[in-house]
């Protein structure tokens, strides 16, 4: 797909899928100035807090409840934002989940996926909202807001899949597995399902990315933690948390 077509893609996305609730009794129930309550979902402690520090000085517009992949929320939360790091499949079952959760009002996706074809998938599997990682925290934050308003949002970034989009988050929450040793949010994901098991060629069906592109992240993580091979990158990556944490909600407390 050119970049034009892309971009007449994303447009028709946003077009098709942006649908406002008409039920005034609903839109009653959601004041403006009351905060949306996000319940942030992954299974990595240091994803999550990325994902809330982002979210956090944007208090006027969503409050964060934190949690993981098998903490869903034991109170009632406005959205469920998944973060899809190292989520296979991109978190299409746990998209389904959370949107099945009684607890949970609307699902909203977080990742640095641009694919057409994964945007679709998530929509389908119950996601209201699909945000691409990269964007500023104040633009997520209105972005749920209107989630939760009944609206559709689709919010990717521009460029080609295989390209690494340019970031506009600020620095406390630039969080991830082997950020403090240098490598790249997605050569984290790619070493985070290497220490899950997955093949290459599983890896480049989850992370919709070509298996060329899947071989050159791997070589560039492997020369920065130093292995020369699957087995060896898995357990670096088993000894230096790249294992799911499997964090609760009450693990992180908001700041003040």
């Amino acid at each position: 797909m050119t970049g034009d077509e892309r971009e007449l893609w994303a447009r028709d996305v946003a077009r098709s899928v942006r649908l406002i609730v008409q039920d005034d009794v609903e839109r009653d129930r959601m004041p403006e100035d009351k905060p949306v309550r996000v319940c942030v979902i992954n299974d990595y402690d240091v994803i999550v807090h990325g994902t809330a520090a982002l979210l956090a000085p944007h208090g006027d517009l969503v409050q964060v409840v934190e949690c993981s992949v098998e903490g869903l929320p034991d109170a009632e939360v406005d959205i469920g934002l998944l973060d899809c790091f190292a989520l296979p499949g991109e978190g299409a079952e746990m998209i389904e989940k959370i949107a099945g959760h009684a607890n949970v009002g609307r699902v909203a996706v977080y990742s640095w996926g641009n694919a057409p074809e994964l945007v679709d998938a998530s929509v389908a599997s119950g996601a209201l909202g699909y945000f691409s990682k990269g964007l500023s925290g104040r633009d997520l934050a209105e972005g749920l807001v209107a989630v939760h308003r009944g609206e559709r949002v689709v919010r990717i970034s521009e460029g080609a899949v295989d390209e690494e989009p340019v970031d506009a988050r600020d620095d406390t929450a630039r969080r991830w597995p082997g950020h403090q040793i240098g490598l790249t949010e997605r050569e984290s994901e790619v070493l985070a399902l290497i220490t899950q098991g997955q093949r290459t060629a599983d890896i480049a069906t989850h992370l919709y990315l070509g298996v060329n592109s899947i071989k050159t992240h791997t070589q560039n993580l492997f020369r920065k933690i130093g292995v020369t091979s699957r087995t060896e990158a898995a357990l670096w990556g088993v000894d230096h948390g790249f294992r799911p944490d499997r964090s609760t909600r009450d693990s992180w407390t908001p700041p003040p």
